[in-house]
C-alpha cells in the first residue's frame, strides 16, 4: 500500500493527544471530533510526500493515491479495535459514501457473490481503508482495515484487518522509539554547573 507504519502511529498520537487535550468543559461530542480531525491531519502531514493527496469529496475526507487507486480514512472505532475475535464498528452513523466505499471494496474482492446494484457495479473506485482508532481513557488500539459491508450505518464486515496497537501493551511499545529510529548515532550530553 505505500503506507509507513510510522506515519500511521504518528496520526493516532496525534490523536490521542486531541482526546487528552479535551476537558469537563469541552461538549460530549469533542473528544471524538479532535480526535478525527487531528487524525486526518496528521495523516496528511505524513503522506503527502509520499505521492498521497488530499481529497475532501463531498466532505469525506481522506488521503488519497490515485495510481494505485487507494484512499484513506480515519474512524473511531468501538472497544473491539484491535480484537483478534470480535470486529470493530464505527462510533458514529455512515452515510451514503461510506456505504459506496464499502461496496466499491467488496466488488474489488476476487469470487465477490454479490448482490450489488448494477449502476454500482460499474463504478469504477479507489479502495477505501480506514484508520481506526479507539480511545477511551487510558486505552488506545488501533488497525487499518478495509471494510467491505455496512448495516444501517455501521461496518459489519471486513476482507482484511492490520492491527496496529492491540492492547495497552501495545500502546506503550508504540511510544517507545524502537532501537534504530533512523535520527543518527547517539551521543552523551555533560551538564555541569557553572
Amino acid at each position: 500500500m505505500g503506507l509507513r507504519r510510522e506515519g500511521l502511529i504518528s496520526a493516532i498520537k496525534a490523536a490521542v493527544a486531541a482526546y487528552s487535550g479535551c476537558t469537563a468543559n469541552h461538549p460530549p461530542i469533542a473528544r471524538g471530533i479532535m480526535t478525527w480531525l487531528a487524525a486526518v491531519a496528521r495523516l496528511r502531514e505524513e503522506f503527502l510526500r509520499d505521492g498521497f493527496v488530499r481529497d475532501d469529496t463531498a466532505n469525506f475526507s481522506t488521503i488519497v493515491h490515485h495510481p494505485k487507486m487507494l484512499k484513506i480514512a480515519v474512524a473511531n472505532t468501538d472497544e473491539n479495535t484491535g480484537h483478534p475475535v470480535a470486529d470493530p464498528t464505527n462510533r458514529s452513523k455512515k452515510g451514503e459514501l461510506g456505504r459506496r466505499a464499502a461496496l466499491i471494496n467488496q466488488l474489488s474482492l476476487p469470487f465477490g457473490g454479490l448482490a450489488a446494484e448494477p449502476e454500482d457495479a460499474k463504478l469504477p473506485g479507489f479502495s477505501t481503508w480506514y484508520l481506526c482508532i479507539y480511545v477511551h481513557g487510558d486505552t488506545v488500539r488501533a488497525e487499518l482495515s478495509h471494510p467491505t459491508k455496512i448495516e444501517n450505518g455501521y461496518f459489519s464486515d471486513w476482507s482484511e484487518r492490520l492491527v496496529l496497537i492491540d492492547s495497552d501493551d501495545g500502546w506503550r511499545r508504540a511510544l517507545t522509539p524502537s532501537s534504530d529510529d533512523g535520527d543518527g548515532p547517539e551521543f552523551s550530553v555533560v551538564v555541569t554547573r557553572k
